[in-house]
């Protein structure tokens, strides 16, 4: 058991380094990150999660089974086929998906291609996002939807300032505590 927890430690580190992620991102080995793609630091990526055409923000928590940013195909052709796309199909799959620093995506989500979805933003389990969704709102649904903010405006653009995300982790938790006590919550 010690060798293949070696053996596994080894292929993640060989994974990462060739696709320049962090060593402080948790990714799942049943998870695919494309060579496209680009995830932050202190990151965590369940199990199933397929991320295409991506740049992903520090502190983010992806969870099990989510799909970022796959292939589109025409709706409105003779086929759906992307054999007969030819040049259209690359404006089909050239938009990147921007994912914040310090969101949330639940169980199941799928993050269609383009779509930006800003810092500490919160994605429900099983949403499906379509079009951009605000920093610190929390999004549910088929298509997802704001249902509410986070915290109070005045207090996530405080929390904006101190751009605590870009800070190694024992940096980061010191200004989340200093931020909590100061704003009391």
């Amino acid at each position: 058991m010690k060798i293949l927890k070696v053996i596994i430690a080894i292929l993640l580190s060989i994974i990462k380094k060739r696709k320049k992620i962090p060593d402080s991102t948790i990714i799942n080995l049943t998870s695919h990150v494309d060579k496209h793609s680009v995830i932050g630091s202190y990151c965590y990526i369940g199990k199933n999660v397929y991320i295409t055409k991506s740049i992903i923000g520090n502190y983010t928590s992806i969870a099990n089974n989510v799909s970022i940013g796959q292939g589109e195909h025409k709706i409105d052709a003779i086929s759906t086929s992307s054999m007969f796309y030819d040049n259209e199909f690359e404006d089909l799959t050239q938009k990147d998906c921007i994912i914040g620093n310090d969101v949330w995506l639940g169980t199941g989500v799928t993050v269609l291609r383009g779509v930006r979805i800003g810092d500490g933003a919160i994605i429900g389990a099983n949403a499906v996002v379509t079009k951009d969704i605000p920093d610190y709102c929390i999004a549910v649904g088929i298509p997802a939807k704001v249902i509410k903010r986070r915290l109070p405006e005045n207090i996530t653009e405080k929390i904006k300032e101190t751009k605590w995300w870009n800070d190694v982790y024992e940096v980061a938790k010191d200004k989340i505590i200093c931020l909590t006590n100061e704003l009391k919550l």
